[in-house]
């Protein structure tokens, strides 16, 4: 009897099985099974954007500042001795076509890196459940917390409502018994948002006065006369970038000279190039849970001394874009590299897990990343806009948590 033949045919048999996977044997096989996305030079990743609906203007700078961050990763030698590649798809901020863009493009990668809209990732859920997939995401709604498969970046939409409002108090543009206004989107981002506004406005001796709108709608200027009908003091918006600049020319037409406040979503460069220019930059603000592009800490100023390296004189349309889309690739990095020895979907999962903390200086306040039923942060910058400054956007106030965001009891999903 030959003893060396089950060797042999083992040997034969473990080729034919690389050959046919395209898989390593340094650490993209386990116990698991091979990964999808993953061979000896590349890892995939998935990325789910809106290029060219509702949120265009965030979602084509998202996916621009991906590439770039990726690009500097791969410069750099990768992670885990590849090159990270990202597969794209637009959702155009359509639930449906989000559900065939998954379907498409899951079979071929590790993790999505981004899947942008909470109602686009509320409708995926148990797709990416039954996947066991990790996956980040450019939404902040408190109902996607308490998932180990996805990652919320900042603070929710409740949380920087409450910190809105509060500074609002303290800044003196409302007082006990005002009235503040709110427009607030249609599904995940306003609901959520009205929720923290509501209890903001309860704990300050607040009225509140709400209106609701949906992604589409261009003309704001009934919600914008109700509004002044009800005698709002303020305004707390929650829109697309174009209906910010709808709201600040409708009360303006209107004589309604009170302060705007919007979500981190709310604003675009180009619109203080625009007619509604001259009211945004009298009347409006910007809350955010990440960080400026015109920070002045060596992180950020490397990172926009390298994109306007890159794009010359074209200033990015949403600086919060860059930034979050920027940190969330590095944070992939650090999961990833975390994972080496396991670049399975569920390896990279257990890598998740040991991720407690992350931060870039500037880019936004330190992550605590160890309990996914709880914000990762509940601190907010404001924001106001200013010509004068790279991606029109300035400081006002630096990362703060409110005594009421603390109080707060976050509700996830």
């Amino acid at each position: 009897m030959n003893r060396s033949r089950p060797r042999v045919l083992a040997a034969a048999a473990l080729a034919v099985a690389l050959s046919v996977t395209g898989c390593s044997t340094k650490a993209t096989t386990s116990a698991n099974g091979a990964a999808p996305g993953v061979s000896d030079s590349t890892i995939k990743l998935g990325m789910l954007l809106d290029l060219s609906g509702a949120f265009a203007t965030s979602g084509k700078t998202s996916n621009t500042a991906s590439q770039f961050a990726v690009d500097e990763i791969n410069a750099a030698g990768g992670v885990c001795g590849r090159k990270i590649e990202l597969v794209v798809r637009d959702h155009g901020y359509d639930v449906q076509k989000a559900v065939t863009a998954y379907d498409e493009v899951a079979p071929q990668v590790l993790g999505f890196l981004n899947v942008y809209g909470s109602a686009v990732t509320s409708a995926l859920r148990d797709k990416i459940a039954a996947n066991d997939v990790l996956v980040g995401l450019t939404a902040f709604a408190p109902t996607l917390l308490g998932d180990p498969h996805l990652i919320v970046v900042g603070s929710t939409y409740d949380i920087q409502a409450i910190n809105s409002v509060d500074w609002m108090v303290r800044e003196g543009m409302l007082k006990k018994g005002d009235t503040l206004g709110h427009i607030y989107m249609q599904g995940e981002i306003g609901e959520n948002s009205l929720k923290g506004s509501t209890f903001a406005a309860e704990k300050l001796g607040l009225k509140l006065a709400s209106r609701q709108i949906k992604p589409t709608d261009a003309d704001l200027t009934s919600q914008v006369n109700a509004m002044k009908a009800a005698g709002a003091k303020a305004i707390l918006l929650d829109s697309t970038a174009k209906q910010t600049a709808a709201v600040a020319s409708a009360s303006q037409a209107a004589g309604l000279d009170v302060p705007i406040m919007g979500n981190v979503a709310t604003f675009a460069t180009s619109l203080l190039s625009t007619a509604a220019g001259p009211a945004l930059i009298k009347r409006y603000h910007r809350v955010s849970g990440i960080g400026l592009l015109s920070a002045d800490t060596p992180a950020v100023k490397k990172l926009a001394d390298a994109w306007k390296a890159k794009f010359g004189a074209q200033q990015p349309e949403s600086g919060g874009a860059v930034v979050l889309a920027y940190l969330s690739t590095h944070l992939w990095a650090k999961i990833i590299n975390g994972a080496c020895d396991d670049l399975t979907r569920k390896g990279v999962l257990a890598a998740r897990a040991k991720v407690t903390s992350f931060s870039i200086d500037g880019l936004g306040p330190a992550l605590d990343l160890s309990d996914p039923a709880q914000p990762t942060s509940r601190a907010s910058q404001i924001h106001r806009p200013d010509q004068g400054v790279y991606a029109g956007m300035k400081l006002v106030e630096d990362f703060k948590v409110s005594d009421l965001a603390k109080e707060y009891q976050v509700k996830a999903g």
